[in-house]
């Protein structure tokens, strides 16, 4: 154990230990007798090793390097105390603190002493230290001395302790002991404003007053609190010391914004202070994938560095072409000539890829992040040839090499120097066939000249005088058999003062067909007076009239979006197949069934264009590189929900009573139905595609696929679907635009292919009845709804007939759907 101190007076050195302490400073009586008052000015301390000093009473007359003394100061080598009108300055010499009486030391001589070239009075922050100058001195005149008897040093020495232990007995006496519990324990604890105290352990032994308690230790806030000590016994005081948040450094190879617990916390790379604990770090940067990761801060002042390893938004895509050297444009902007390896944000984009004398080449490619991607070589193809396409009668369906392009009249493009057939089908009429072979960028055109396939249609009317309307076109009195091509033809009986009997007829060679017609008696004319003109016989007159038959309804009529939708007559059929039905499903049991209710029925189905009308967000996706998004192709990936929500939002449109209601959060049918726009019925679709004839297919009745019938999941589409149609080609790998194909008798399009449709109905099982339902609807607690009809991934037998049944809840690529409305 070595001594805490050495003092270094003008009559030698002494060692001071730890129990000497605390040392007094001042005139006589004080521990280090210095020129001044009697008694003690300041005490020099010892706490945990540390020296400090503080003043005694009021402190006056003590400096602590050139600054008045106003409470405890810790003290470091260098430090100069002025203590009355003595000096005494802190110096650190081979590892010993020696504190050296440098000016006005008890038994000094008279003579000033030399000031120390390195003692300076400097106080805290000063710029330059103060030199101690000599102070002026004058020697007193002589004068006779009387001698006086002179103490011994031991003798003093004896008394100073003496006075020591009086006071340190004095303030022992007057202090009261406070307990200090603080969490977690401080590396340093001082009171701050008096005497120091005490310490045992936990207890400090304090004098009453008014202290400020310091407490501190690493990784956490400083502690400054006032306290008030009164004389009283068994004090104690608590506290805790507030941890200091944590800093975290993120950093990036690019400038962004992150997000810390949901907010946005600044700018990275960037230092973000944090409380200790888990917090979620979101990390948005431009051309990478945003970042998110669960971070534990430790707090207490530490820094943490967050490197995340961010996936880049784009991918490499590397284009080749035959030729080489095509200029290559992608969103319509230039990026070069091929070959090129370009960098291509995460999404789809619109490839073009142009050659003079080639044919040009575009798509639109799906670049997933982080995933290189290699497009060709692509081989420009030479100038297709333009080919126009006319037919007498017009409306006919071309295909060209057995893809069907469209109806005439018609302009198409078609591959050079390579013969190829066209054939132009229309029903009711003979094919005609015309072989064609164009040169690169040649312009052609050529026209067929169909032959009727003629049915008779015997027409009987009473009033004999009606007349005969054939697909609108007057045909004279209605009493006459005429023959017309074997396709679906409106004949209408009409008579002023009459309601007009209107039917669909498909002549049939070699089978005459009969059309027999009663006309009923308009309500106007049924109640004019008898023999005024244009009333009926008094015989009559009171005859019954169905208000039903004389409504006049409009054949077509147009949603708010645009949508062309078509009346379908009432009628009488059997719904479902028949047991020994090839591919026939477990769930088609037979039942008959009566349309009374008039219904009209879209003639398309709903587009991508129609539906964002409603919902400008939505999306079709893609399938592979086949986009189903376009604007006049089918809406897909939507839920039966969101088929009933766009219904609705028609019908309020055109202010009708919407055909959906909530419940439970979610859209079911009204009951009983209104007029406003829905889902067609079960029963509905399958008389629409049907018909009276029940047609199996919706062609026909027999296969193969004919073309021109339908986008079926055909060879185009081998690269999407496990099964297809080896011998049938309909242009189209995926969704076709709507309305491209041959309609039905109806004029409605693609009840069969394209894509399948949601029906209003719920989906049920229905056992085998004899029983008539008259307008039947599904109804009840469920969420699986009817599917009808095939679509662009349907090949198997078994799912290209129209007594088809499936269900479902979710999205497809395959579903969309068509509205309807009831007339009345």
């Amino acid at each position: 154990m070595s001594a805490e101190l050495v003092l270094r007076e003008p009559l030698g050195e002494r060692l001071l230990w730890p129990a000497d302490f605390p040392v007094s400073l001042g005139g006589t009586g004080a521990g280090v007798t210095l020129p001044a008052a009697p008694g003690p000015l300041a005490w020099l301390g010892l706490h945990d090793g540390q020296l400090f000093v503080q003043p005694a009473g009021e402190g006056g007359g003590v400096l602590h390097n050139g600054t008045p003394l106003a409470g405890s100061v810790w003290l470091r080598a260098g430090d100069v105390l002025d203590v009355g009108r003595g000096r005494l300055k802190l110096r650190l010499e081979d590892g010993r603190r020696v504190l050296e009486v440098v000016a006005g030391g008890a038994d000094n001589a008279t003579a000033p002493p030399e000031p120390d070239a390195a003692a300076t009075i400097g106080g805290p922050g000063a710029d330059e230290d103060e030199r101690i100058e000599a102070i002026a001195f004058r020697a007193r005149a002589t004068t006779a001395q009387v001698p006086q008897p002179r103490m011994s040093w031991r003798r003093g020495a004896v008394l100073v302790a003496l006075a020591v232990l009086a006071v340190v007995a004095a303030v022992l006496f007057t202090s009261v002991p406070v307990q200090v519990a603080i969490e977690p324990a401080p590396d340093r604890l001082s009171f701050e404003g008096g005497w120091p105290g005490l310490r045992f352990g936990s207890s400090h032994l304090l004098r009453p007053g008014s202290y400020q308690l310091v407490a501190e230790r690493e990784g956490y806030a400083t502690l400054r609190v006032p306290v008030e000590i009164d004389d009283g016994r068994n004090q104690s005081l608590a506290y805790a010391l507030a941890p200091l948040p944590g800093r975290l450094e993120i950093v990036v190879p690019a400038e962004g914004v992150a997000r810390i617990d949901g907010r946005e916390a600044g700018k990275v790379p960037g230092v973000f202070e944090l409380p200790a604990g888990s917090h979620t770090v979101v990390i948005d940067t431009e051309r990478y994938l945003d970042f998110q990761a669960e971070v534990q801060v430790e707090g207490l002042g530490k820094l943490q560095k967050l490197v995340p390893q961010l996936t880049p938004a784009w991918a490499a895509v590397s284009i080749t072409s035959e030729p080489a050297g095509a200029e290559l444009r992608v969103g319509g902007e230039p990026r070069g000539r091929t070959p090129a390896r370009i960098e291509l944000m995460a999404g789809s984009h619109r490839v073009e890829i142009t050659h003079p004398g080639y044919k040009p080449w575009v798509s639109d490619v799906q670049v997933q992040a982080d995933v290189p991607l290699e497009l060709g070589p692509v081989r420009l193809g030479l100038p297709d040839g333009r080919l126009a396409v006319t037919s007498s009668p017009s409306g006919a369906a071309v295909s060209v090499g057995g893809a069907y392009r469209g109806r005439t009249p018609l302009q198409i493009d078609v591959r050079p120097d390579i013969a190829q057939v066209v054939t132009v089908l229309r029903e009711g009429y003979e094919p005609a066939q015309r072989e064609v072979r164009l040169a690169p960028g040649a312009r052609e055109s050529v026209t067929l000249v169909l032959r009727p396939i003629l049915g008779q249609v015997i027409v009987t009317a009473t009033p004999a005088d009606a007349q005969l309307y054939v697909d609108g076109t007057s045909r004279g009195v209605a009493r006459q058999t005429i023959e017309l091509p074997a396709t679906a033809h409106v004949i209408e009986v009409r008579k002023p003062g009459y309601a007009t009997h209107r039917v669909t007829v498909t002549p049939r060679p070699g089978l005459p067909q009969g059309v027999e017609v009663t006309l009923l008696e308009s309500v106007a004319r049924a109640s004019m007076p008898p023999g005024q003109a244009g009333a009926p016989a008094s015989s009559t007159a009171t005859s019954a009239v169905d208000p039903a038959a004389v409504v006049a309804l409009a054949p077509t009529l147009r949603s708010p979006a645009g949508q062309d939708l078509r009346l379908v007559p009432a009628g009488e059929f059997t719904m479902g197949s028949p047991r020994r039905e090839a591919g026939r499903r477990a769930n088609e049991a037979q039942r008959a069934v009566k349309l009374e209710r008039r219904f009209y029925l879209a003639l398309r189905e709903v587009t991508n264009n129609e539906y964002r009308q409603f919902r400008a967000s939505h999306r079709s996706g893609f399938v592979l590189q086949q986009t189903l998004d376009l604007d006049r192709q089918p809406v897909v990936n939507v839920t039966w929900q969101d088929a009933a929500e766009y219904c609705n939002w028609l019908s309020a449109k055109e202010g009708l009573a919407p055909a959906y209601r909530s419940e439970g959060g979610r859209l079911v049918p009204v009951v009983p139905a209104t007029n406003g726009y829905r889902l067609p019925t079960e029963a509905e679709w399958e008389w629409a595609a049907r018909g009276s004839a029940l047609r199996k297919y919706p062609w026909g009745d027999a296969l193969p696929v004919p073309p021109g019938a339908g986008n079926f999941a055909d060879v185009t589409a081998q690269p999407l679907v496990s099964q297809f149609l080896a011998d049938f080609d309909d242009g189209y790998a995926a969704t076709a635009p709507v309305g491209r194909f041959t309609p039905n008798a109806l004029g409605i399009f693609d009840l069969g292919g394209n894509v399948a449709e949601w029906a209003h109905d719920l989906y049920t099982v229905q056992p085998a009845t004899g029983a008539v339902a008259v307008d039947p609807v599904a109804g009840g607690t469920g969420t699986l709804r009817v599917i009808r009809g095939s679509s662009w991934r349907h090949a198997a037998v078994t799912e290209l007939r129209l007594a088809l049944r499936d269900y479902g809840d979710g999205k497809r690529d395959d579903l969309g759907f068509r509205i309807a409305r009831y007339a009345q």
